[in-house]
């Protein structure tokens, strides 16, 4: 079983599609990450800045050649591997020298971090121990770890994104009351996944992760059709029939999650197969 859709087979173009996704995925975190700094009031030492840089190169380059070369496609990458490490320690550095004081700075570091150590997990890659972080490796649920891992995985990632999106405030005034009530239950949704999967005993069986996975479905498909309506400016989502204007760092910010949440329904089609 791998761990990048839990299937039993791991083609090379699910590895290039992989790579390709993780590197875009990198590359806009990046630049969420300095453009919050712009608008918040927190300095970015220099050297912090200039490494960023360094590392942006890095990960363009090998979306770049991935996304051209169709021929002689590594299995494990290892500057793409090495790079990403040492993002996750430069975030690790940035969260505490800073961020600190800024709590939605820290929270959106906080998800980065969380993000690219899952890059490392999917491809066996070891976290490093400065970082103990749940990520693909953790459950002693043996032929159905993946499966766990994976929905507790994108449930923290999925509990995070409502509070990401409010904490832009022209968004959060613009949001009309069924759209406030949905996000807290978005919320209380995913934490309720993450709660009912850690509860579960070493013997669980598929009959048990189905009913957990089919919840955890459900709340994918509901909160990426929310997140394609307020990208759209639906008047399902705001108080007016207008389309809402917000900043185009807001709009890349939406388009991000929807991209993972679409990759999220993907996942889901493997994991029922294998749970049915």
């Amino acid at each position: 079983m791998n761990y990048i859709n839990c299937q039993n087979s791991l083609s090379p173009a699910l590895i290039r599609k992989t790579i390709i996704f993780w590197c875009e995925n990198s590359l806009q975190h990046i630049t969420s990450l300095l453009s919050a700094f712009r608008g918040s009031g927190a300095v970015l030492n220099d050297d912090f800045l200039r490494e960023i840089k360094e590392i942006e190169l890095i990960f363009k380059s090998i979306y770049d050649e991935y996304s051209s070369n169709k021929t002689n496609l590594p299995t494990r990458p290892v500057i793409l591997f090495k790079t990403n490490t040492r993002f996750i320690a430069l975030l690790e550095r940035i969260k505490l020298e800073s961020v600190s004081g800024y709590p939605i700075l820290q929270q959106s570091v906080y998800h980065y971090i969380f993000e690219q150590n899952y890059l490392n997990a999917i491809f066996g890659v070891a976290v490093p121990q400065q970082t103990p972080l749940i990520t693909v490796k953790f459950a002693p649920f043996y032929n159905n770890n993946c499966i766990f891992n994976q929905m507790y995985f994108w449930s923290v990632i999925g509990s995070m994104h409502p509070s990401i999106l409010l904490n832009n405030s022209d968004f959060a005034a613009a949001l009309n009351g069924y759209s406030r009530e949905f996000l807290r239950d978005t919320v209380n949704g995913f934490n309720g996944i993450c709660f009912m999967l850690s509860s579960l005993s070493k013997t669980t069986n598929k009959k048990e992760l189905l009913k957990i996975f089919k919840n955890f479905q459900q709340l994918n498909i509901n909160f990426l059709n929310f997140l394609e309506s307020a990208y759209s400016g639906s008047a399902r989502v705001y108080t007016s029939t207008l389309a809402q204007r917000f900043s185009d760092s807001f709009y890349k910010g939406v388009r991000h999650m929807i991209n993972e949440h679409k990759l999220v329904l993907e996942l889901c089609e493997g994991i029922f197969e294998i749970l049915n």
